[in-house]
């Protein structure tokens, strides 16, 4: 057994050291495996405490910016000043002072905004954007070090500097943040294997490999944090099903702990866990500090008793500011004493942090005048305490006791590491196992993300294939001719084109991942350029299988030279360029900041290596000031090697000749093709090669030795940018208004405002008026009331399976219970015990699920309108980040109360609610993302708004409504939620972790055991009475709830333990009389109910309103439903000036380059060719476009299928037309733009009609580049699958554009594409609008240059040929010697072979918006085909490889 190679080396046979065993004890296993380690002689890890003085911190910027918008963009100029300008600093903490010991657990305390996170940054070495004031000092090992970022050595610095702490012991020093950042389709088992493998030790228990003991740990920490039974479960996150909240945060927290760092910082992180989870959490901490020397500092929001008890020291922070500091057991008397009431019941966590809120805090009897009432004011009075003078005095014996034996504790701190570390690492490097076995540990961690999802890698191989199908059957059967020429520079500039345009996509997966990769390297887990490296080498053999089967299919069924030598040659030259394309674009999103910037950059730099690729655009005839671009560009050498490779050493037959006589001899007949020699009826592949590319066969394995320097030169760069570039800010958080919005109150630009009032008490909290259930009465007539429906709310029989891995698993087993108006319930569980699935069960926002069960609204069964009349506030805070407080309850108001309440009537509401919900001073502040935008309260908050502005009209249902708020904060929400219920809506809400104040609010609970089982549902009781009553009852062995503790934790301990002697409450729950009480009410609520509704002799409005929505399942009409959602789409465009900039950058940069690399070419056969594919190289900018428009379609429709939707908010309909609405105005104006740039530089002025018409199919191709981009994505699950898929689909219409292969040369079966290619009439409509009529004068490399017989001249040996219908025209028809025939008269003639016509310019018009209808109908229809009814095969295969959010694959 893997156990047994390391519990065999303890000598045990104890079971409760053995992970694998029900009775496995933690602390037995801990002292068990320190006592072995002891007794091996292995050194424990390096430990430390630490020691701060006078530590002050400062963030660069204002706490509050406006929002930038398109005008803001546009005015820069006029603004450029302001850049020069001194970035305003503002202090987050003011000179805080205190020590840590080795083993000890600090808890920090404060409300949101106080510094918490600050100050634990700043301990843990995370201080980008944060400056420490240089009269700051901070220890560690009893070693200072001064003025973190100071240059001022002269102050006595002892021991390690903290730059060298952060860098050089960067994995000792932890920061682990509140947000949950995961790699989606790793399962929870992977990503514990991989931190573990990360940070296991080179010196491990002897016999015992690296392998066992990763095992082992990760089967510690899964048995420790209960997450065993999800081992093979994919983590998911928002929009990924995967584990639950609270199964997420305790995987993080495993995740931290292997890091085995000697400080940790933890910012919250038991946000999401249920109280007990909670509470063992701070018990593993404890134990761990106890064994292993480790000091913690944590801060957490709501702190119960039995928590604080487990700390050693308490810092409380009031708006920067250290109020108090010291051991725990006297934080309380010590307010106590500066004249604080204490309430009797109150957790110590909660009088502590309430001392910090003016609305909350209470003097003692005759202390009214007497006690600090500021921030300031607090500070003073602790300065001036007796505790303040212990805790200098603490600080002095410590730096005392650590300087003489500082440089000895320093070697032995470096000592311990090495010992640690592989072995020939640097002596510098802060990780653990060497760089060859991080990218190794990186590689398996790719493949396993690939294997659990496989839809893009499936996706990407069969469009290859696909591809490759369709181009070699285009070019299959060409004849071996001088006639092939072009077709084999086609195949081989697309087959170069294509692999650069896959290239592009890889730009998605990086960013997807690039938040997780900025976590793990600040825990040192492994290097970033580890991990880029280990992407490249795990892509290698997925892009060789990919090369493979496109290059294999391509090559041979084009009908290229069939030689081994030329076919590995060409693999050889496409793959290598595959992979420097790879690195380029790697690059370019390593050295990004955002999505739409890389995107940009790639689009244009595209377009620029396939112009200057040297087929489009031949050497010759490019312009001097962009020649240089061909030496530079990796793509020309790799085309240059192609082609001379397929063309060398080959004869080709001339196809005809001129003149074409039969009786030709001599040197009187030529063929017509460059490189052509007069009197051979053939023509050498490298002579035309030579004549019209000036390429040469002696280039090309010099070209390879080039690509191959392009290859190394971006690998490095990728790398050396990976490892170096600047990771995002984690400096101060700053509020976002929108413009000419921005209070008052912040124009100080002070962090903490309450300073600014002389009255701060009331600030930024929930207040009492006005009265939500009365709001909407003022000032309106009894008709116009609306007032809630209330009617009870009953379910019975709810079970739910779904399909995990392809095997079933029931998360919902049999729950039965009722809300009742007027009545606050509580559904409470362990984590992962089915709280959100069944909320989301309630409320009917369950799909695809085998769910059964049955559900009542007073005894009848539920409609279609149900989810339009209740609120589900989410315990994601899903928000649309362009949107302010205030528009974002508007729309929900607008949209989802009953549309014959005035609009008026509905926006007075939604000041209301902003006035109830304290967001009155930011209700023009913008959601954003975390750190630039609402903090965590603030959107929990808005979440709560955005479903009371609905009004629901019978039920709220809130999934974790307090998740991340501080006790005050929550016992806000939890006042309102109470005079909600008192109002007459029946409310349930998921609490995790209340105290005993917070869970007296509540009238009834619904506890929920492991694998979705009711066990207990019925009232709380005064003082919890009723239910401590029923679990004593039926569990008389163990002890009961005493009278200080918190019930809601002695219930959690009740049904969580997992102790086996612990009763079966669900079984028990299931045989009690309170059960068969539950059923027995739930068949007679309807009656009993109808019966009490039938004596009311007044129906209100809102009720006609529900009998209205019974009718319809949306609350408004769809036409209603389409003016604000279109108006919330153009904001959200008009407030992303980044992404509008990008593409007008795109569309115009290119356009530039295109104009003038092709600037008034000559009017030759291929300079008439090349402007022909100058508009194919503005059709090269498609690609790049719809990448560019596809992540902002998703982002919106993401919430809507996440929230909106299961609201029945507005329909799908109306979120596709307003994505399609919103980019045509940016469409029509890049349009313009691009006419006005592209027109004037290749095709001149031509007459008024023709300049339209080019304007007209200019704007046409961006508006069918944005409605192609919504039909390609609205299907598929995300814009990396959607790219590659639109990336071949773009590749087909190019090629089959008609210029590529001309149409008379398509094999029959293919000649349909021709027609139905949308690029077919964009690059025939324009190429005729801007060339048509154009007379060719031949370059001299065109022209035919032949002897005619003797004694004749030219004009008498042509004039048969002439008289014919020659197509050409002779040049000197005087002259005796040298004829000289240019092959083609007209532009008309090039265009003709491509199937374009002058005569169907308006034809090609029409058509080409033809096909921008089908592109829109195509978005409805793929969207409501695979996202709203998810039909057939196809559908029940994307969810479950691809699964939609709130969506289950459904079971066979």
């Amino acid at each position: 057994m893997l156990q047994n190679k390391i519990l065999s080396k303890a000598v045990t046979n104890d079971h409760t050291v053995d992970p694998l065993s029900p009775s496995f004890d933690f602390e037995r296993w801990s002292s068990t495996i320190a006592r072995l380690r002891n007794e091996l002689g292995i050194s424990p890890p390096p430990r430390s405490g630490f020691c701060f003085k006078n530590l002050t911190i400062s963030g660069n910027g204002a706490s509050v910016s406006e929002q930038q918008t398109i005008s803001t963009w546009l005015a820069w100029p006029y603004e450029a000043w302001k850049r020069f300008r001194t970035i305003p600093s503002r202090t987050i903490l003011y000179g805080l002072d205190g020590v840590v010991q080795k083993g000890e657990l600090l808890l920090v305390l404060g409300r949101a905004g106080s510094g918490c996170s600050t100050f634990l940054k700043t301990i843990s070495g995370e201080i980008s954007n944060l400056k420490v004031e240089p009269s700051s000092v901070l220890h560690y090992f009893g070693e200072i070090f001064c003025s973190i970022n100071s240059d001022d050595h002269s102050a006595k610095c002892i021991g390690i500097p903290h730059k060298v702490m952060a860098e050089t012991f960067k994995g000792e020093l932890l920061y682990n943040q509140e947000v949950d950042e995961h790699l989606p389709y790793l399962t929870v088992g992977q990503t514990l294997e991989f931190a573990a493998a990360m940070r296991t030790p080179r010196t491990r228990i002897l016999g015992v490999s690296r392998e066992d003991r990763m095992r082992h740990a990760v089967d510690v920490l899964l048995k420790v944090f209960g997450l065993s039974h999800t081992r093979n479960t994919i983590v998911g996150d928002d929009f990924v099903r995967g584990v639950s909240g609270g199964e997420k945060k305790r995987l993080s927290i495993a995740e931290t702990v292997f890091a085995e760092a000697t400080i940790y910082a933890w910012d919250n992180s038991t946000r999401g866990l249920d109280a007990e989870s909670a509470l063992s959490f701070v018990k593993r901490l404890r134990t761990l500090s106890n064994l292993t020397q480790a000091a913690n500092a944590a801060a957490i929001h709501q702190c119960s008793q039995a928590m604080i008890n487990m700390f050693d020291k308490i810092l409380i922070l009031y708006e920067g500011r250290q109020i108090f500091f010291g051991q725990a057991s006297l934080a309380t008397s010590y307010f106590e004493r500066m004249g604080w009431y204490y309430p009797p019941r109150q957790p110590a966590g909660d009088f502590l942090t309430a001392i910090t809120n003016p609305m909350q805090r209470t003097p003692r009897e005759g202390f009214q005048g007497r006690v600090p009432r500021t921030a300031m004011e607090f500070e003073n009075y602790w300065h001036r305490s007796p505790e303040y003078a212990a805790i200098q005095n603490d600080i002095a014996e410590y730096e005392k006791r650590s300087i003489p034996q500082a440089e000895a504790t320093r070697r032995e701190f470096s000592l311990a590491r090495k010992q640690i570390k592989s072995k020939w690492m640097l002596n510098r490097a802060p990780q653990t196992v060497s760089f060859p076995l991080q990218t190794r540990l990186c590689i398996k961690r790719r493949y396993q993300q690939l294997w659990n999802n496989k839809i893009s890698t499936y996706t990407a191989l069969l469009g290859q294939v696909v591809i490759s199908l369709v181009v070699g059957s285009i070019f299959c059967g060409t004849p071996k001719s001088t006639n092939a020429f072009f077709s084999y520079g086609s195949v081989l500039f697309f087959s170069v084109l294509l692999n650069a345009l896959m290239a592009v996509t890889d730009i998605h997966s990086l960013y997807s991942g690039r938040s997780v990769v900025r976590k793990q390297t600040s825990y040192a887990f492994y290097r970033p350029s580890a991990d880029a490296l280990a992407g490249i080498l795990a892509d290698i053999p997925i892009k060789f299988v990919t090369a493979v089967l496109f290059n294999v299919i391509l090559y041979f069924l084009s009908g290229a030279e069939r030689t081994a030598a030329q076919f590995l040659t060409f693999f050889l030259f496409v793959f290598t360029a595959t992979l420097t394309m790879s690195m380029v674009f790697r690059t370019i999103a390593a050295a990004t900041r955002t999505l739409a910037t890389a995107l940009a950059i790639s689009g244009f730099l595209v377009l620029t290596l396939v112009t200057y690729t040297g087929f489009v655009l031949p050497r010759p005839y490019m312009h001097p000031w962009f020649k240089w671009i061909s030496y530079i560009n990796p793509l020309a050498y790799v085309f240059e090697a192609l082609l001379v490779n397929q063309v060398h050493g080959a004869r080709y037959p001339c196809a005809s000749l001129v003149p074409p006589y039969p009786s030709s001899t001599g040197d009187t007949f030529i063929c017509p093709v460059p490189g052509a020699v007069a009197g051979h009826s053939f023509v050498m592949g490298e002579s035309w090669c030579e004549a019209s590319y000036g390429h040469s066969y002696s280039h090309l394995w010099r070209n390879y030795g080039i690509i191959m320097g392009f290859l190394f030169f971006f690998l490095a760069t990728y790398l050396v940018t990976a490892e170096y570039g600047k990771s995002s800010s984690s400096g101060p958080s700053v509020l976002i208004f929108s413009r000419g919005h921005v209070p008052k109150v912040f124009s100080h630009g002070d962090l903490h405002r309450e300073t600014i009032y002389s009255d701060p008490e009331g600030q930024g909290q929930i207040g009492d008026e006005p009265d939500l259930h009365n709001a909407a009465c003022v000032g309106a007539n009894d008709e116009s009331c609306i007032n809630w429906e209330e009617k009870i709310f009953s379910w019975s029989k709810v079970t739910l399976d779904v399909l995990i891995k392809g095997q079933p698993r029931r998360l919902l087993d049999n729950a039965a219970g009722w809300v009742r108006p007027r009545s606050l319930t509580a559904l409470m569980g362990v984590s992962g015990a089915g709280k959100t699935t069944l909320l989301n069960t309630l409320a009917q926002r369950s799909s695809d699920c085998a769910m059964t069960g049955e559900f009542y609204i007073d005894g009848q069964p539920i409609d279609a309108s149900f989810k339009s009349q209740v609120g589900y506030v989410q315990q994601q805070d899903v928000h649309l980040d362009t949107s302010t407080v205030r528009e974002a309850l508007q729309l929900s108001a607008l949209l989802r109360q009953p549309f014959n309440i005035p609009k008026q009537q509905k926006l007075a509401f939604v000041e209301d609610v902003i006035e109830v919900l304290g967001l009155s001073e930011i209700g023009d502040a913008v959601v954003g993302i975390p750190g630039q935008g609402l903090n965590v309260e603030q959107r929990k908050r808005l979440s709560i708004g955005v479903e009371l502005a609905a009004r629901p009209s019978r039920l709220l249902f809130l999934d974790e409504p307090t998740s991340g708020l501080d006790n005050q904060s929550s016992e806000a929400i939890l006042s309102l939620l109470r005079k909600l219920a008192a109002g007459g809506l029946g409310i349930i809400c998921t609490v995790h972790q209340p105290n005993a104040m917070l869970f007296q609010q509540f009238d009834r609970l619904l506890l929920m055991a492991q694998g979705g089982r009711v066990a207990y549902f019925g009232d709380i009781g005064v003082n919890s009475d009723v239910v401590l009553q029923y679990f004593a009852a039926h569990d008389p062995e163990h002890r009961a709830c005493e009278e200080s503790e918190n019930p809601a934790e002695y219930l959690f301990k009740m049904i969580g333990n997992n102790d086996n002697s612990q009763p079966d409450w669900p079984k028990i729950w299931a045989e009690s009389s309170n059960a068969n009480v539950v059923r027995n009410e739930i068949e007679e609520a309807g009656g009993s109910s109808s019966e009490r509704h039938g004596k009311q002799g007044k129906t209100s409005i809102i009720k006609k309103a529900a009998d209205d929505k019974a009718l319809n399942t949306y609350p408004v009409p769809l036409l209603s439903q389409i003016s604000p959602i279109c108006l919330r789409v153009f904001q959200n465009y008009w407030r992303s000036p980044s992404y509008i900039a990008s593409k007008f950058m795109l569309g115009c940069g290119c356009s530039l380059l295109i104009g003038f690399s092709f600037f008034q070419g000559p009017p030759s056969i291929l300079g008439c060719q090349n402007k022909i594919f100058s508009i194919l190289m503005i059709c090269a900018t498609f690609s790049s476009l719809i990448q560019q428009i596809m992540p902002r379609f998703i982002a919106q429709r993401t919430i809507y299928e996440v929230r909106e939707r299961h609201s029945s908010m507005y329909s799908w309909p109306v979120l596709i037309l307003a994505n399609l609405l919103v980019e045509l105005p940016y469409h029509i104006l890049l349009g313009v733009c691009t006419f006005a740039i592209f027109n004037y530089t290749v095709f001149g002025i031509r007459s008024a009609e023709e300049q339209g018409l080019v304007c007209i199919f200019l704007i046409h191709f961006y508006i069918l580049a944005g409605t192609f981009a919504l039909m390609v994505v609205a299907p598929l699950p995300d814009a990396t699958t959607a790219g590659r898929l639109a990336t071949i689909m773009f590749s087909m219409m190019v090629l089959f554009a008609g210029v590529f292969q001309i149409p008379t040369a398509l094999p029959r079966f293919w000649i349909f594409m021709y027609r139905v290619s949308p690029m077919t009439y964009f690059v025939g409509g324009t190429a005729v609008s801007g060339l048509s009529g154009t007379p060719i004068t031949c370059s001299s490399s065109e022209i035919a240059v032949f002897q005619p017989p003797r004694g004749s001249n030219c004009g008498s040996y042509m004039q048969r040929f002439l008289d014919n219908g020659a197509p050409g025209a002779l040049l000197n028809p005087g002259a005796t010697a040298n004829c000289s025939y240019c092959p083609l008269r007209s532009a008309d003639q090039v265009l003709a072979r491509s199937g374009m016509y002058y005569y169907q310019r308006w034809m090609d018009w029409g058509v080409g918006f033809a096909f921008v209808a089908f592109n829109i109908a195509g978005a409805f229809g793929f969207f409501y085909l695979f996202r709203v009814r998810g039909v057939g095969v196809i559908g029940d295969w994307i969810a479950r490889h691809a699964p939609l959010p709130g969506r289950r694959p459904r079971l066979p």
